[in-house]
């Protein structure tokens, strides 16, 4: 517990003298409840120290828990020129499997929350479709999508750390990541969608066929401005439309 004060400023200059963080510092308060044993006077101030040092840690320990903070999900903005499209979604090139149950999706929308409701994680997946229009042409949807579910199905279930779907959402093994996973699918040939976003006419090569160029009409998301997938209701009931 002694050393020439020279000795002792010389030290501090190197980096792993410096106390700047809690081990450091409970190893001082050690030393010092070790030094009371020889000099009892120091026994009050090593007790102080005891005390500090687990308020200390406590804090430190609870601060790396709440390291993730949730937030709140904002609204996707609409690209100028929207407009919408209802019909039942058809597979055009293929499906992917379901984060929840592996079952054959077109769109899917996964977000992980805590028991405030704020978002810790989201991921969106989707697989071009087409969107068979009663009367018309279909319209093929691409691009980055994103799910409004608020009166659509949502499947829940309670997730922990740990859990395989994490991994499968890209989260890595030493995250700490646990709340309720909440995932909104489209299947295909399922129920009636509304779809918003730009519609412009593109030539597909999958559709082409002899002199035919394959053109057809296409909503295509991308990143700032998906294509939304929404409840046909909510979305009549907005456009002041007749059900269907």
């Amino acid at each position: 517990m002694t050393a020439p004060v020279e000795l002792v400023r010389e030290l501090l200059h190197y980096r792993d003298m410096r106390f700047g963080n809690y081990r450091d510092w409970g190893m001082v308060t050690a030393f010092v409840a070790g030094s009371s044993l020889a000099l009892p006077i120091l026994a009050p101030i090593a007790l102080g120290g005891i005390v500090a040092y687990g308020i200390y840690a406590a804090r430190q320990h609870f601060r790396r828990r709440q390291a993730i903070v949730g937030v709140e999900l904002v609204p996707p903005s609409i690209p100028h020129g929207a407009t919408v499209a209802f019909g039942i979604p058809r597979k055009f090139r293929a499906t992917m499997a379901s984060l929840f149950d592996d079952a054959p999706v077109l769109v899917e929308h996964a977000v992980i929350k805590n028991a405030s409701g704020a978002v810790l994680v989201r991921r969106s997946d989707a697989t071009p479709f087409l969107l068979e229009e009663a009367g018309g042409p279909p319209t093929l949807v691409a691009g980055v999508m994103r799910i409004l579910p608020a009166n659509m199905l949502v499947r829940r279930m309670r997730i922990e750390r740990g859990d395989p779907r994490l991994a499968r959402m890209g989260i890595p093994a030493d995250l700490a990541i646990a709340g309720e996973l909440e995932v909104a699918s489209v299947v295909a040939d399922g129920a009636r969608l509304a779809v918003r976003g730009r519609r412009e006419e593109e030539a597909i090569p999958e559709l082409a066929f002899h002199r035919d160029g394959g053109r057809i009409a296409v909503m295509r998301g991308t990143i700032g401005a998906p294509v939304t997938v929404e409840d046909p209701r909510m979305v009549a009931v907005m456009l002041d439309a007749p059900r269907v």
